[in-house]
């Protein structure tokens, strides 16, 4: 008898938010965007191209829309937003935008903090806002061992969304339109019990 037992496995969930009101997280964005409220005025940071957003109804939505779709798939490991608003922390270390105009791009990354694992990201998330053919495309890259790295490639959608494991490394292709692309990024963690 031959028995397969998978050791781990990495899913991640994609889809569409047909209920989410992208052009008024866009405004809501750009402004920002245009007065340079980014999490990092280091231009060498990778948080240079994180935008400051509000937790606005549009954020409080999109958010609870994360969750309750975390939650359907994976019953047993509720979610909540990285940010606890009771204490002061950073909110935008939560949720936060990502602008990129002609020739931009995001450096491969995760979103998991080795000093802060028990309590920090465990599932990460991705919608995108603004984008067209051509701006960018989401990928994964992953080691099914230690001596071969591939790639898993999502084309973006607006109204698309990507929600994954934090550890997962990813990046964005350069964007070679003449529009911004726009995604709306956030960070969960586990429920305690």
């Amino acid at each position: 008898m031959v028995q397969v037992v998978d050791l781990y496995k990495v899913q991640y969930l994609t889809g569409r938010f047909e209920t989410v009101d992208a052009q008024s997280i866009a405004s809501m964005v750009l402004k920002r965007y245009h007065k340079n409220m980014v999490m990092d005025k280091d231009s060498d940071s990778i948080r240079n191209e994180d935008v400051r957003i509000e937790f606005n109804r549009d954020i409080q939505n999109l958010a609870s829309l994360f969750c309750k779709t975390w939650e359907a798939h994976y019953p047993d490991q509720p979610i909540e937003l990285c940010w606890n608003s009771t204490i002061k922390e950073d909110p935008n270390t939560a949720f936060w935008a990502v602008v990129h105009s002609k020739g931009e791009m995001t450096n491969l990354h995760s979103h998991e903090s080795a000093e802060n694992y028990e309590n920090g990201a465990h599932v990460s998330a991705a919608f995108w806002v603004q984008c067209q053919e051509g701006s960018g495309d989401f990928v994964f890259q992953y080691k099914p061992n230690p001596y071969d790295i591939q790639q898993h490639i999502i084309k973006p959608h607006v109204g698309g969304f990507a929600l994954f494991n934090s550890t997962i490394p990813h990046f964005v292709t350069k964007n070679l339109t003449d529009s911004l692309r726009i995604v709306i990024s956030m960070n969960f963690k586990l429920k305690s019990s």
